[in-house]
């Protein structure tokens, strides 16, 4: 206890001297009494940056479409066939320039209902060994007859969306023009 008063005494007779004094000499270093919750917590915050949540849904997202890439899907070939058409060709060929830097599976589309394995097969075989005459060395070992990641559509659901497309391609409730666009569809375009 007596230390404590003789603190406190100090305390004020420094802080008398400082104000008498106050016009001659500044002082460096000022003693202000702090407590534990004044003080900064040096602790890490529990609040994460913006974003940083979501930042590995969103690179994993990315990941997904890049694998989707290696895709050869059947309308790559020419009908019933281990030959691939113009498209087909230029994808492969993509494929054979990413494939050293990038680790997917290339996986070539299997036939509908898995109709028939042998013509899978061969252009299974086919696909590899063009990425090996372009330089991929494990392309025996990656190329898998699969199904596509995305099956897609196939009939009037196919047929729908594809006309859904092309009849809102300048109707597209939202864009200038569209039936909502800057207006809400009688506005500065609208379709109505």
């Amino acid at each position: 206890m007596v230390h404590s008063a003789n603190f406190r005494r100090v305390l004020v007779l420094g802080m008398l001297v400082g104000i008498g004094v106050s016009g001659c000499i500044k002082p460096t270093l000022q003693f202000v009494p702090t407590t534990l919750s004044m003080r900064r917590s040096l602790a890490i915050p529990d609040v994460y940056p913006l974003g940083s949540n979501v930042r590995a849904h969103y690179h994993q997202m990315e990941t997904n479409g890049e694998a989707v890439d290696f895709v050869i899907n059947r309308h790559e070939f020419i009908g019933s066939t281990a030959e691939l058409n113009s498209y087909g060709l230029d994808h492969v060929l993509e494929i054979a320039a990413r494939a050293r830097r990038d680790p997917f599976p290339i996986l070539v589309e299997r036939s509908e209902n898995n109709s028939d394995p042998e013509l899978d097969q061969h252009r299974r075989q086919m696909i590899a060994m063009i990425l090996t005459e372009k330089g991929v060395a494990n392309a025996a070992s990656r190329t898998i007859v699969s199904q596509a990641y995305d099956p897609g559509m196939n009939g009037n659901p196919a047929k729908e969306a594809y006309y859904r497309f092309v009849e809102d391609g300048d109707n597209n409730n939202g864009g200038i023009g569209g039936g909502g666009g800057f207006g809400g569809g009688g506005g500065f375009g609208g379709g109505i």
